[in-house]
């Protein structure tokens, strides 16, 4: 699925070409999944206590963290996103269940689990690391782990509740991945990530 924004080709608006944008490369969920992983987080919320629980349509797979740039440098992003597309295949993606980043008495990371396509997020990862970094994108040295965050920075006041979210197993469904998409950060804003270049796949 193509992620739903309607200009891809949009320019830095006037007075921002020389400020900073903070990207990151990812896969979009089509809608009815968001609408599905909201609808769990929205019950979850009154059970499970934690800082910021993901706005809805912000949830994504991502692929690399690229920090921050000067918008300038899109165009170039873009091109290397679209060399790394080249050789991907649109493939078969499943959330369900959820797990946690963090000591289960406070989990850092809330997540939903991905039940099928890993190995091709993987592929995917590798293609994109390779081709950005001539441009100076380094790949974390942890290796990559591909999920939906859903919320961060459990609260205290209750026990083991990362053991409890971890034995989670509701399905939230599946779709075909057939794009990478750059997304910029807007701070204080719903949705918070806005997309800024599509990358789709093409190989057969």
């Amino acid at each position: 699925m193509k992620a739903e924004q309607s200009n891809w080709e949009r320019k830095p608006a006037a007075g921002q070409e020389s400020g900073v944008w903070r990207v990151f490369a990812a896969v979009p969920l089509p809608g009815s999944i968001k609408q599905r992983l909201a609808a769990w987080c929205k019950e979850e919320q009154s059970k499970h206590r934690f800082k910021k629980w993901v706005y809805h349509e912000d949830f994504h797979i991502t692929v690399q963290f690229l920090g921050d740039i000067n918008p300038a440098k899109v165009p170039e992003i873009q091109q290397a996103l679209t060399t790394a597309a080249t050789g991907i295949t649109p493939f078969p993606v499943k959330l369900a269940g959820t797990g946690i980043f963090g000591r289960p008495v406070q989990p850092r990371v809330l997540w939903a689990a991905i039940r099928e396509g890993n190995k091709e997020l993987e592929r995917l990862h590798a293609a994109v690391t390779a081709n950005l970094a001539p441009l100076g994108f380094i790949p974390e040295e942890r290796p990559y782990s591909p999920h939906v965050t859903l919320a961060r920075q459990f609260l205290p006041g209750q026990l083991e509740a990362g053991a409890n979210l971890q034995a989670v197993e509701t399905e939230f469904g599946s779709w075909k991945a057939d794009s990478v998409v750059l997304y910029r950060t807007r701070m204080g804003r719903q949705p918070m990530y806005e997309g800024v270049a599509e990358a789709p796949f093409k190989g057969v």
